[in-house]
């Protein structure tokens, strides 16, 4: 659930890297902060220090940095926002670098007439006039390009024993509305070639009530205020036309990111994840936005791994992974423990040797070496608290079935992904499933307790 900060005390698999002796760089979006303050709060009632990252602060001039190291990053180059909504350094950069370009942002000014979808909200879409070269996507790839570059420069002044390894975080807004895409990425796509939204006339009768609530009414939640969803209907074609450019935009910056490994010597030696928090409904059965609803297009992310001579080119794992797995992944590699919570990590206790680890999830590297079993990983939890609609969802991905349990109420939702993988039928309340629903909610409540691991962590007996 957005809105909520992450407590500075709690520790991050960055800031064990930090701890270990890694250099440690962000550049982009990090959501470890709410993006606004407390309604009702004076702005100069505030303090700083609770919303380094709030828009009012940094557009106000009262925050122009972030507090560092920033959950473990030694340095960060900081955006937050989306598209012409964007604040940070990279706005701080913008009017001083290219103050031609700042009215362009400022006014959200379109390339060309905008359909009558520049004026919705949240799923805006237009052909934005800002140059490729200003826009975010552009500076964040910049400032992690920079990063790596000053890594290769320090390297090829420093004897190998005494070269410190690296960890970059290179965290693109896009795709993500407003679609927004600049030029020559918004005539990428002609809306004509896109294929239509995934529905099914009367599958919202069969899903809890809320759906039908955001399609038809201004129903407010965390990603969409006051307008129904069914009024984005007839520009789903632009705004999807308009996301796949942004997606375009994103994979080509990427692309650069990975030259600038080549170019400075580091390609062989680095381990690159890429990966996504979410995705997005683009108007499948009449969602828009990333939820409260867990339909594939919207928890099934992209995990791409390179790993120059380990892991072999085209290879494909079709079991479910988590994002969890990522941060055991990353410290498996790098050998280093994830520390205790609030200090560092604890001495061997001898009389809880079967403790929980202080990471959920599991290492991945077992799966991406050449000469290891792929094992499919069983489930994936998914959990999304929606305070709006005082709504709790728990869901768990197997191979083939998709169920999502809502806290407090009797309905929610079973899908067999292999026979009907569009989720156009929800098996909750067909009789003859009974028994499998009963198992994947054991299943559910296992993963759950298999991922909820204490905070702080255990230091003596009592």
């Amino acid at each position: 659930m957005n809105g909520i900060r992450l407590d500075p005390a709690v520790p991050t698999f960055v800031d064990a890297l930090r701890r270990a002796g890694y250099r440690t760089h962000a550049a982009g979006k990090l959501h470890f902060a709410t993006s606004g303050t407390p309604k009702g709060v004076p702005l100069d009632a505030v303090d700083v220090s609770d919303f380094p990252e709030a828009s009012e602060l940094w557009k106000s001039g009262r925050v122009r940095a972030l507090p560092l190291p920033y959950h473990g990053f030694e340095s960060v180059d900081f955006i937050n926002g989306h598209g012409h909504g964007s604040w940070g350094d990279y706005l701080h950069w913008l009017q001083r670098e290219r103050p031609d370009c700042y009215p362009l942002f400022r006014d959200r000014v379109p390339l060309v007439p905008p359909s009558p979808a520049y004026a919705m909200f949240n799923r805006q879409s237009y052909k934005w006039a800002l140059p490729e070269e200003a826009h975010p996507t552009h500076w964040i790839a910049d400032r992690a390009i920079d990063f790596l570059d000053g890594i290769g420069k320090q390297r090829g002044k420093t004897e190998s024993a005494d070269r410190k390894p690296f960890f970059l975080f290179a965290s693109f807004q896009e795709p993500h509305s407003p679609f927004a895409p600049p030029a020559p990425w918004c005539y990428r796509h002609r809306p004509e070639d896109v294929p239509p939204p995934l529905g099914r006339a009367g599958e919202l009768d069969r899903l809890p009530p809320h759906f039908k609530q955001q399609y038809e009414t201004a129903l407010t939640t965390q990603d969409s205020f006051g307008q129904a969803m069914r009024e984005t209907e007839p520009h789903a074609a632009e705004c999807a036309a308009h996301y796949f450019g942004l997606i375009e935009l994103v994979d080509h910056h990427v692309g650069h990111i990975l030259d600038a490994l080549r170019r400075n010597g580091l390609e062989q030696e680095t381990l690159v994840l890429f990966t996504a928090d979410h995705g997005e409904a683009l108007g499948d059965h009449g969602m828009w936005g990333k939820g409260p609803y867990h339909f594939d297009g919207v928890i099934r992310v992209p995990l791409i791994v390179r790993w120059p001579g380990h892991t072999p080119r085209g290879i494909v794992h079709h079991g479910v992974v988590s994002l969890l797995d990522l941060a055991p992944t990353i410290l498996d590699l790098a050998a280093v423990e994830m520390p205790a919570w609030p200090g560092p990590a604890l001495p061997e206790r001898p009389e809880a040797p079967p403790a929980p680890p202080a990471l959920p999830g599991l290492s991945l590297l077992p799966r991406l070496e050449a000469d290891h079993p792929r094992a499919p990983i069983s489930a994936a939890l998914v959990e999304e608290d929606e305070d709006y609609l005082g709504l709790r969802l728990r869901t768990l991905v197997t191979d083939r079935y998709r169920l999502t349990a809502y806290s407090g109420q009797a309905y929610g939702e079973l899908f067999d992904l292999q026979e009907d993988p569009s989720e156009y039928e929800n098996l909750w309340d067909d009789t003859g499933k009974v028994g499998l629903k009963q198992e994947l909610l054991v299943q559910l409540l296992e993963k759950t307790m298999e991922t909820d691991l204490p905070l702080p962590r255990q230091s003596s007996r009592s």
